[in-house]
C-alpha cells in the first residue's frame, strides 16, 4: 500500500503528465483517433503508468480523450457533431454575456479588457496561444454572468471543443474578425446594456459557426 507521500507524489506527477499531453493534443503531436499507450506515455514522459492512467481519465472527463474497448484515444469530433456543440454553446455564452453586463463588476471589467487585449497581442503565428488567448476572454465573462452552474457547464463544452478550436486560428481573417466581435461584446458589457451584449455574443458563435460550415473536415482536422 503506497505511503501518504508517494499519493501525493503521484498527484503532482499526474498533474504534469496532463498538461504535457493536453499541450501535446492540442499542437497535434496526436491527432484525433490516435491510440494513447499508457506505456508509451509512461516512457514519453517518463514516468510509471499510473500518473499517465490519471491524466487520461482526467482528459477523458474534458472530452479530449475518449475510452474505447481497446484502450484511450484522441477523441474525434465529426462537423456534424461539433456544429450541434456551437449550437448550444451559442445561446449558452449569450445569456453569460447578458448577466455579465447586468452585473457589470468593475474588477471583472478590468480583467474582460485586459484578456480582450491578451488576445489582440498573442502570436498570429501559434493557433494555441490564440486559443488559450480566447478561451480566457469568454472564461472571464462566464465568471462574470455570477452564474457558477452556467460558467461550469460552459467550460465543459470549451473543453470539448478544445481541439477544434485551435483549428480556427490558423486563418488571419478569422482572428481579426474574433479581435472586432470581441471588442463589440466587450463595449456592451462595459456599457451595461444586457440586449447588446447578448446579441453581440450570440452573433460572435453564429459567425463561427458560418465560418466552421465553410470550411472541409479532413481526419478531425478542419481546413
Amino acid at each position: 500500500m503506497a505511503s501518504p507521500e508517494g499519493r501525493e507524489r503521484a498527484v503532482k506527477y499526474s498533474d504534469i503528465v496532463y498538461e504535457m499531453l493536453k499541450r501535446d493534443i492540442l499542437n497535434r503531436k496526436f491527432e484525433p483517433k490516435d491510440k494513447l499507450s499508457e506505456t508509451a506515455l509512461a516512457k514519453m514522459y517518463n514516468v510509471s503508468r499510473t500518473p499517465v492512467r490519471e491524466a487520461l481519465h482526467k482528459l477523458e472527463k474534458e472530452g479530449l480523450v475518449v475510452k474505447l474497448s481497446d484502450g484511450y484515444h484522441v477523441n474525434f469530433l465529426t462537423k456534424e457533431q461539433i456544429l450541434k456543440i456551437y449550437e448550444v454553446r451559442a445561446v449558452l455564452e449569450a445569456l453569460a454575456a447578458k448577466k455579465a453586463a447586468e452585473n457589470r463588476d468593475p474588477e471583472m471589467l478590468k480583467r474582460l479588457k485586459e484578456a480582450a487585449e491578451a488576445f489582440i497581442k498573442a502570436d498570429r503565428n501559434n493557433p494555441l496561444a490564440l486559443a488559450q488567448a480566447n478561451s480566457n476572454f469568454h472564461d472571464v465573462i462566464a465568471e462574470m454572468s455570477g452564474n457558477e452552474y452556467l460558467r461550469d457547464i460552459l467550460k465543459d463544452l470549451r473543453n470539448k471543443l478544445a481541439i477544434v478550436r485551435v483549428d480556427l486560428f490558423t486563418s488571419g481573417g478569422r482572428v481579426d474578425q474574433e479581435i472586432e466581435e470581441h471588442l463589440k461584446i466587450y463595449e456592451a458589457i462595459e456599457k451595461g446594456d444586457p440586449q447588446a451584449a447578448y446579441e453581440a455574443a450570440y452573433r460572435h458563435q453564429m459567425n463561427l459557426m458560418e465560418y466552421i460550415k465553410s470550411k472541409k473536415m479532413v481526419g478531425g482536422i478542419l481546413i
